[in-house]
């Protein structure tokens, strides 16, 4: 009899989707071929699928929780649903974002960062504390979330005893990427889209502007390019999240700022609201390389840069800098060049070297063999092998508590419901560990 597997999204699952609403759509496309799917989500979908979709509401998750034998979460999600930990069903926690990082960016600048990093250790304490198994991104993230549960005592002699390289209790499941070869069927950039001309070459940021990337190098390298050549673009997929209630991030501004004084929006520069997830290769297929520019910091270590997947599925050229785990598969597979050294000047010469057609032919061989390795049917592999065998830990019992991080009042978590649907966590972060000044 087919298991089955309850998937919550914390981002809206719609044509125009981010990172998380992506993932869990995915999740739900792959896993649907093996166990019987139930994906809920923010908003109401309008998408087809094979599988069920629902708005999620108190009513459904308490009603879908009675039957399903496995749920998939990620964020917030166990902290605006307290209730799913006493529903005896096994909990998989995924942790291929581990935003406590990201927070350190966004919230650098604000006189509450240590209490909102408390916070944020605390709601990722606490699905530590919670799940049954484990997912994350990379080896390198495994390493981080392992070191984690090994200080809490989530890995133990109970856990080590059922398999001493607990493969029960985590596996990697990255971002994958769509099996089917992407279609080039709407001209979209060149000689389309305004200021962008046919023989141009077009550098492709492919993502959204989040404060924690460096879009500032990626627009002084354009300035330096304009001032010698009128034919090299740059193109921001998305400045406008697919959540309406999610606001503009801050490096968004800064970089509109920056093109405007240095005169290259519209002429250079260019900032389009969100591309439809199934119209992105379009995009992809039209531009000559693929930008991933990122300061590096601890976020980046542990980072994976999602919409690279999407420039290694239309075996687009990468350009990136160092320190992440994707410059490490782009040295490896010679799919594009990564600079060590991260200046405007750096950039610029290495963008203008690779856009001679000879040597963007060079990196074409390297894309089958990445292709092949993280095609979604192969990334979701041990959390497909959860899914249909899905069990309780047996190490819970175990674990140690850290004194000072679990004092969540749940009434108040729901209180700021409405800061959830506006999408800004940093207010309920804020709002749940804000303490008082002396």
């Amino acid at each position: 009899m087919r298991k089955k597997t309850l998937i919550i999204s914390s981002d809206i699952i719609e044509a125009k989707m981010a990172g998380p609403g992506i993932r869990y759509w995915n999740f739900a496309i792959e896993l649907s071929k093996h166990t019987d799917v139930t994906l809920l989500c923010p908003n109401e979908c309008t998408l087809d699928a094979k599988f069920s979709i629902k708005q999620i509401s108190l009513p459904t998750l308490k009603e879908e929780l009675k039957t399903a034998d496995s749920v998939i979460l990620q964020g917030v999600t166990l902290w605006q649903y307290p209730f799913i930990k006493k529903a005896k069903v096994p909990i998989v926690v995924d942790l291929y974002d581990p935003f406590m990082f990201e927070n350190f960016e966004v919230e650098k600048d604000s006189v509450n960062v240590n209490q909102l990093h408390l916070s944020s250790l605390t709601i990722i304490l606490d699905q530590l504390a919670a799940g049954d198994y484990f997912i994350c991104a990379s080896e390198k993230q495994k390493d981080l979330w392992i070191g984690m549960l090994t200080a809490i005592n989530r890995i133990n002699a109970k856990e080590y005893k059922i398999n001493s390289s607990l493969e029960h209790l985590i596996g990697v499941v990255p971002f994958g990427i769509t099996v089917d070869e992407p279609i080039h069927n709407k001209n979209v950039l060149k000689g389309v889209f305004p200021g962008i001309n046919q023989d141009d070459k077009v550098l492709l940021w492919g993502g959204g502007i989040w404060d924690w990337l460096d879009p500032i190098t990626a627009i002084k390298a354009v300035h330096v390019l304009s001032l010698k050549r009128n034919d090299i673009k740059l193109f921001f997929m998305g400045i406008k999240h697919p959540n309406s209630l999610v606001p503009i991030s801050k490096k968004t501004l800064e970089s509109i700022a920056l093109s405007d004084s240095l005169n290259l929006t519209n002429k250079f520069v260019f900032f389009n609201e969100w591309v439809e997830y199934d119209q992105r290769q379009n995009f992809l297929l039209e531009s000559d390389i693929g930008l991933n520019v990122h300061e590096n910091h601890i976020e980046t270590r542990y980072a994976f840069r999602t919409r690279i997947l999407d420039y290694m599925w239309c075996e687009l050229p990468i350009v990136t800098n160092n320190g992440d785990i994707m410059s490490e598969l782009v040295e490896k597979h010679n799919i594009g060049e990564v600079i060590h050294i991260s200046n405007e000047n750096n950039l610029a010469s290495t963008l203008e070297l690779m856009l001679d057609k000879n040597v963007l032919t060079n990196y074409k061989n390297g894309f089958k063999k990445i292709k092949d390795i993280y095609i979604w049917e192969n990334c979701i592999s041990p959390l497909k092998e959860f899914c249909m065998n899905p069990v309780k830990s047996h190490g819970k019992s175990q674990m140690l508590k850290v004194k000072g991080l679990y004092n969540v009042n749940y009434i108040r978590l729901q209180k700021l419901y409405k800061y959830i649907l506006k999408g800004d966590f940093r207010i309920i972060l804020k709002k749940i560990f804000e303490k008082k000044t002396t």
